[in-house]
């Protein structure tokens, strides 16, 4: 038991650092002996954290008996609007999300001119979690509408796409209008909704989304853990 709790904890702390921005697709790692003398442990123990690894996707073999890592991130393809899921997936991860709470508040500055509508203004709001081979990895907020989010399903979004959603409610398509990406601290709620300490770094990615005829249907304000995008 002991042997495997040593495996996991370096599986652990291989991915912190290969996911921490430095390390780019088809980057050699260390030998097992290098590895092994590195981080004070036995090559049987550095074969399976790489072994979990390469089952995780995080690493595959190189040329020869190396190995090399395996770049996963999600990133942007111009203004074309993937769903987190379907984005998640292309990037060799498995994507799940827990549904925080749903509910109406009154839009503030901020939310009343993202949507284009008069402040204090009722709208819907959404909290998710994202999660990628089961890790939070992403704190979403939506805002929709009123009108519009009566005519969604909300319950379901634990396993439908918002956006899958919003496209068959108003029978079009949907654009990214605009987009801010900024720094932020984790509060304390968003800390507790990722598992890590507060006044992490995270990024913040703000979005508008649009109609065909270029009304706002969605303000999304996402805290992301950085180390799992590409922007």
């Amino acid at each position: 038991m002991a042997a495997d709790h040593a495996y996991q904890r370096l599986a652990n702390r291989l991915i912190r650092e290969l996911t921490g921005g430095l390390w780019r697709n088809g980057d050699p790692l260390p030998s097992e002996h290098a590895l092994a003398t590195a981080y004070s442990v036995s090559r049987r123990t550095v074969r399976q954290a790489l072994e979990q690894l390469q089952r995780d996707g995080f690493v595959s073999k190189g040329q020869g008996r190396s190995t090399v890592y395996r770049e996963r991130a999600i990133g942007r393809s111009g203004e074309k609007l993937v769903d987190f899921p379907t984005a998640a997936r292309e990037a060799g991860f498995r994507p799940s999300t827990r549904l925080v709470s749903t509910g109406s508040v009154e839009a503030g500055l901020s939310i009343a001119h993202a949507l284009s509508l008069p402040l204090g203004t009722e709208v819907f709001e959404i909290r998710r979690v994202r999660l990628l081979e089961g890790r939070p990895v992403v704190h979403q907020t939506s805002l929709l509408p009123a009108a519009l989010a009566e005519k969604l399903n909300v319950s379901s979004l634990a396993e439908t796409s918002l956006y899958t959603m919003l496209r068959a409610a108003l029978g079009g398509e949907i654009f990214l209008a605009r987009e801010h990406v900024s720094l932020l601290s984790a509060s304390e709620e968003e800390a507790e909704a990722l598992s890590i300490p507060k006044a992490s770094p995270l990024l913040r990615v703000q979005r508008v989304v649009v109609d065909e005829e270029g009304r706002p249907v969605e303000y999304s304000n996402s805290a992301l853990q950085d180390s799992f995008f590409r922007f």
